[in-house]
């Protein structure tokens, strides 16, 4: 008998109704509990074990969406209004003093999106 698990199997026996089971992770061709006739120790089970590794797949890099913008103010002062991804941030004052909110510069490129 072979069992593949990611886990080392263990041999319980149940202390209720005196069967002994194999108990493993499991995988496509046991399930997580095989019944057996006998106890098996672990050297026995050792021998048995197929170890599954799973394999870490590498995600694919996340482009970063990074937009600049130039805005002119009522005063004739020229701002940038940076998007990172969702977060909003403008070299004014007022977005400085808002503490984050977003400020008529702001507003304006968003509107016009």
């Amino acid at each position: 008998m072979r069992i593949k698990s990611a886990l080392p199997p263990i041999c319980f026996e149940s202390p209720l109704t005196k069967k002994k089971w194999i108990v493993c992770t499991g995988g496509k061709e046991s399930s997580g509990w095989i019944e057996v006739q006998r106890y098996y120790g672990w050297s026995e089970l050792e021998k048995m074990w197929d170890k599954i590794d799973y394999v870490k797949v590498e995600a694919k890099p996340v482009k970063k969406e990074r937009k600049e913008y130039k805005v002119k103010g009522s005063k004739g002062n020229i701002y940038k209004v940076v998007n990172d991804e969702g977060i909003w941030t403008c070299s004014c004052p007022a977005h400085g003093f808002g503490r984050g909110k977003d400020c008529k510069h702001i507003i304006s490129i968003k509107t016009k999106k």
